[in-house]
């Protein structure tokens, strides 16, 4: 247990940076398998030496001053000096090889070994391109040697050839063996963290990434939304510019006749029978002028709050601002409402559905009296107001052109218009009935029409009633 403490400590890395962090781990832990495998190696040189026996390995005190140096180097890690410690530890195993390779020849196993553990140093420790690198240097520094060997240019000692191994040489093999396969496991296991961290990564990006979806998504719908109610309050507004002819058309009859009493009042100061009437004209006419100034300043309005309200009265209301618009298209609007029905809602956004469907009603009519081309042809709008069970139905029945059979289901597109005169709508009109129905009141709308014989449409909304 307090090995493993130990092994925990010295192998854990300090450093902050998250790269030098794993290049610290990977560097401690050869240290460790070094430091271990070179105590053993140093006790097969003790015993060598006792028993007289002359390895082909290096020198015990080479061995023990590589151990010394490998507890220097580990010092050095700790302290924060990855690069340092890098550098040395290839160099303290390079030293060695290019030692046997020149005093023994470059097919020695113990060189080789070392050659084999410090290109995989690099490979580890370093960058990649230095891999090759090594590489291309040992290999070369091999090929050099071994022509001047064989050539006899240089000296080297064979007798390991013919006395052949024994087991503490082995046993250095098998360390050193021991070293490189650290090297190995290191690899795989820094190979396997990173894909497991890029794996983890690759999965948080695409919740991320699903996330920022999302949210664009849902952003992209609010914009849209957003704008599609400013171009709706707009068309509202530009309709309601269309219809000021008739407003104030409507608006000078009950100042005229306000006019007209208030100059008999003037004339007969005497009479006070005749003033009393004057006035009481005059107030009425007045009170009409304050209803439908209500009326209009309601429809204009952008914002509103849920409240209850008479249905009667705001189709009523509704009726009389367009009905100079009526008048003009020689339109007759017949609204049939057997008993009041009180309901909670946005009165104004009721109010668009409503103006929306008689004016389209309207024009349709009218088209349909310039196609007959009859003076004195009179075309009628029913309205129709009826309760049934827990919902209230409105009904707007017109005998205008109709819509063609190919265009009924386009009706409620934003922008579709079958109206081709100039100012005769945006084809906004529609599409915003059916959106405050279903949104605003969770109702629904239907279309019935037959081409030139006239359209029906029909409203359904959720009832709500105090009666209830």
């Amino acid at each position: 247990m307090f090995i493993k403490l130990w092994l925990k400590r010295i192998i854990k890395p300090r450093n902050l940076n998250k790269n030098l962090n794993q290049q610290e781990f990977r560097l401690n832990i050869l240290l460790v398998f070094s430091i271990i495998s070179f105590i053993f190696i140093n006790l097969i040189q003790l015993i060598n030496l006792k028993t007289g026996i002359i390895g082909h390995c290096l020198p015990g005190v080479y061995t023990f001053l590589i151990l010394i140096f490998l507890f220097f180097l580990l010092w050095l890690s700790k302290r924060g000096e990855i690069k340092m410690a890098t550098w040395l530890l290839i160099i303290v195993y390079s030293l060695p090889m290019f030692h046997l390779f020149i005093l023994r020849g470059e097919d020695l196993p113990t060189g080789l070994l070392l050659a084999v553990l410090i290109i995989g140093l690099f490979g580890l420790l370093m960058e990649h391109k230095l891999t090759l690198i090594s590489s291309g240097i040992i290999g070369f520094f091999i090929i050099s040697f071994s022509y001047l060997q064989h050539t006899g240019l240089i000296k080297y000692n064979t007798y390991w050839r013919s006395e052949g191994g024994d087991v503490s040489d082995t046993m250095i093999y098998a360390l050193l063996l021991f070293i490189i396969s650290s090297i190995a496991w290191l690899s795989a296991y820094s190979l396997k963290k990173a894909l497991a961290r890029a794996q983890t990564s690759e999965e948080e990006l695409q919740q991320e990434y699903k996330l920022l979806e999302i949210k664009v998504i849902s952003r992209t719908n609010e914009l849209y939304k957003a704008k599609e109610e400013k171009i709706i309050q707009l068309y509202r507004l530009a309709e309601f510019g269309r219809l000021s002819s008739g407003i104030f058309h409507d608006l000078i009859n009950p100042l005229t006749a306000i006019s007209l009493n208030l100059e008999q009042v003037t004339e007969n100061n005497n009479n006070l029978l005749n003033t009393q009437t004057y006035l009481h004209q005059a107030v009425l006419a007045t009170q009409r002028m304050e209803k439908m100034i209500v009326s209009i300043k309601k429809q204009i309005q952008q914002n509103s709050k849920p409240i209850f309200f008479i249905i009667n009265e705001e189709i009523q209301q509704i009726i009389q601002i367009l009905s100079h618009k009526a008048r003009q298209a020689k339109v007759k609007i017949n609204f049939i409402n057997d008993l009041e029905i009180e309901f909670y809602g946005d009165v104004v956004k009721f109010g668009q559905i409503i103006i929306n469907l008689i004016a389209n009603a309207i024009e349709a009519s009218e088209d349909k009296i310039k196609i007959e081309n009859i003076q004195s042809t009179e075309k009628e709008i029913q309205i129709k107001l009826s309760k049934q069970r827990d919902r209230i139905i409105i009904l707007v029945s017109d005998q205008g052109v109709g819509i063609a059979a190919k265009n009924i289901n386009k009706i409620f597109e934003p922008f579709f218009s079958t109206k081709t005169e100039e100012n005769r709508g945006l084809g906004l009109g529609l599409s915003s009935v059916k959106k405050i129905t279903e949104t605003n009141f969770l109702g629904n709308i239907a279309v019935e029409s037959t081409e030139n014989q006239g359209s029906k449409f029909i409203v359904s909304l959720p009832f709500t009633s105090l009666e209830n």
